[in-house]
């Protein structure tokens, strides 16, 4: 299993007017094969597009959702999968005809039951709206069936799956009982807890990290985790090239990734002394 959660932030409530700002996408990195003995920790479960605002996760068996969406994304960024100009309902609508017709050609595979979770933004600032849906497999009935999920009016979380579930809502209760329990960067933080913790024996290795802004394509975030740094799971080496993207550490920070210090200009933040 994992865990996997998403969140919305919102401008502070002195910014007008008062709209999301992002939607963010976690996940760990751990895939295990029957128990937590037999794991790899460097397994991507987090899949964006390069040049579509949709995020895609998922949690339950690892193989078909795991190929299945990195075809999904391949044929978003083609160009042949969605009409930008298409309704949010239309364009899931579409992903979900692609998962549907994919997972028909399967016979007799050992699959798992799985959901993925599906984000989506629609117009840019400010008339930003996010969307969000999971996809849940049965393997038994041999379908997919899709719900959608209420995105908050408020910094909250949307959605959290997988078995690591109740770890991370313990460690998020206790964020939110510290004075930084009501900021995006407290679900972040909590949730990097959760994995380090070790509290689910199937979550585990380095978190993954994706945002939607308010315009553009999804936002690819590696995260720097003590001396080392990753993207999507995977374990990269120091170089200039890592100024490509955004980094952030263990609180949210924005970070230089070779040195691991904040950035000049980010916002710092210190760890409540309630966690």
């Amino acid at each position: 299993m994992t865990t996997l959660l998403s969140w919305v932030s919102f401008s502070d409530a002195d910014i007008i007017p008062h709209k999301p700002r992002a939607v963010y996408l976690a996940s760990d990195s751990r895939i295990t094969w029957d128990t937590a003995d037999h794991r790899w920790d460097s397994g991507r479960k987090i899949f964006a597009p390069t040049t579509a605002p949709h995020l895609f996760g998922f949690v339950g068996d690892v193989v078909l959702p795991g190929l299945i969406l990195g075809q999904v994304s391949a044929a978003i960024d083609a160009g042949i999968l969605i009409d930008p100009q298409a309704t949010p309902d239309e364009q899931h609508q579409a992903v979900l005809g692609a998962i549907q017709r994919a997972v028909a050609t399967t016979v007799a595979t050992p699959s798992l039951d799985f959901t993925i979770h599906h984000l989506m933004r629609s117009g840019d600032w400010p008339n930003t709206e996010f969307r969000a849906w999971q996809i849940g497999h049965e393997v038994a009935q041999r379908r997919c069936t899709s719900s959608p999920i209420a995105v908050p009016a408020t910094t909250a979380l949307i959605k959290s799956f997988g078995s690591g579930g109740d770890a991370a809502d313990e460690h998020r209760t206790k964020w939110l009982r510290s004075d930084v329990g009501s900021r995006s960067r407290a679900i972040l933080s909590a949730f990097h807890d959760a994995i380090v913790s070790g509290d689910d024996l199937f979550s585990g290795g380095p978190p993954q990290l994706a945002a939607l802004y308010t315009r553009g394509p999804p936002v690819p975030i590696g995260l720097v985790v003590g001396e080392h740094r990753y993207l999507n799971g995977l374990q990269v080496d120091v170089s200039p090239l890592l100024d490509a993207i955004e980094w952030r550490d263990r609180l949210g920070q924005r970070v230089e990734p070779t040195t691991g210090s904040v950035k000049p200009g980010a916002r710092r933040f210190v760890r409540p002394g309630q966690v």
